[in-house]
């Protein structure tokens, strides 16, 4: 898996990197290319995990995402957030972020 905060792509629903984006090849030069300008056409991206069709987020876009999620005052997410159910620890989630960012979550993500 890259390390690359705008670059891999990761299942919406439980964080995956094993996914597929569907791409466009022109039958005559072989050119492949995306349709679209990005791959948040939940229609047109797969996940072999989840076994559905998914929006897929760079790792940026779900820190982003996260920001939003309600926390409550013994530090637990209160809605399910990718394979991380509802009660579960803030910090297990930064510590997912903090293995996949190249330098660490601090740095990367945080400021």
């Amino acid at each position: 898996m890259g390390k690359d905060l705008d670059q891999t792509r990761y299942c919406t629903n439980c964080g995956s990197t094993n996914v597929r984006a569907q791409m466009w090849v022109n039958p005559n030069t072989h050119e492949v290319y995306n349709h679209c300008t990005g791959f948040d056409e939940e229609y047109d991206n797969y996940c072999d995990c989840c076994k559905e069709f998914v929006e897929l987020y760079t790792l940026r876009q779900l820190w982003k995402a996260f920001e939003n999620y309600p926390v409550n005052n013994d530090d637990e997410i209160e809605v399910d957030f990718l394979s991380f159910p509802a009660g579960t620890s803030k910090f297990d989630v930064w510590h997912w972020f903090d293995e996949r960012c190249p330098n660490n979550l601090h740095d990367d993500l945080m400021y």
